[in-house]
């Protein structure tokens, strides 16, 4: 059985408000343990620079070093004519974003305090 308390959960079926002994009958009294036991064997000791130069290394295999951009043949995947068409699109979408930007600096200033990327971010919601 849980309570809320001030959003914070409280398992108040874990308490034993009594002292009550747990069910199954009375405590065992506690085993002694032997004196004379045989410490665990540790195992190698590792040396930290091997243990931080392999995590260097496992950094490299998940994050890869960027390689240069891979280049495309655009006529493998669409028509010329579908070339063309993106394109306009392409092309008419950046001059809507100079109108923006045009317009973002008319309102603003040249010199406000709102960064470049700021500006183009802005401009590129007005489009759409």
């Amino acid at each position: 059985m849980t309570n809320e308390i001030n959003r914070i959960g409280i398992n108040t079926g874990s308490v034993n408000p009594y002292g009550n002994q747990p069910k199954g009958g009375e405590a065992k009294p506690e085993e002694s343990k032997p004196e004379n036991t045989a410490p665990q064997p540790q195992g190698a000791q590792v040396n930290p620079n091997d243990v931080l130069n392999y995590m260097a290394q496992q950094a490299v295999v998940v994050n890869p070093k960027v390689s240069t951009p891979k280049t495309y043949d655009v006529a493998r995947y669409v028509t010329p004519e579908q070339a063309a068409r993106i394109a306009g699109f392409v092309t008419s979408f950046e001059d809507q974003v100079a109108q923006g930007l045009i317009a973002i600096n008319e309102e603003f200033g040249e010199n406000s305090s709102i960064s470049e990327a700021t500006k183009y971010e802005i401009a590129a919601k007005m489009v759409g």
